[in-house]
């Protein structure tokens, strides 16, 4: 009975919500105060479409071309990943490659699209 007593006694130390001091904020009319913990709900964010030209180094034989193509989109691909941090990135496409033959060098190139969503607010 009497540990009961004193758990009884002692309990209502260890309940004790935590509270906040508002000082000079005036009450009268109508006033919010507003505490959330984690991220902030209230950001809005805009979804943004758009595309860029993929070329890679001119090379003598179409094989060396590709290959020059396809380094180029990965640099492409980790220069959007690392400009946008905040992984906001939503889609991501290097495009379909066409290679071209011009004066015995050999270039391919693509249309590169991205979607990322920005913060507005």
């Amino acid at each position: 009975m009497k540990k009961i007593l004193i758990l009884l006694l002692v309990l209502p130390f260890f309940a004790q919500a935590q509270s906040v001091g508002v000082k000079d904020i005036p009450a009268e009319g109508d006033t919010t105060i507003e505490i959330k913990k984690g991220k902030n709900a209230d950001r809005t964010y805009e979804v943004v479409t758009d595309e860029d030209e993929i070329e890679g180094e001119a090379a003598p034989l179409l094989k060396e071309a590709r290959t020059n193509w396809k380094t180029a989109c990965a640099d492409w691909k980790k220069e959007i990943k690392e400009l946008n941090k905040d992984n906001q990135v939503l889609s991501l496409s290097c495009g379909k490659m066409t290679c071209s033959t011009v004066s015995m060098e050999s270039t391919c190139r693509s249309v590169g699209k991205f979607k990322l969503r920005v913060q507005v607010k």
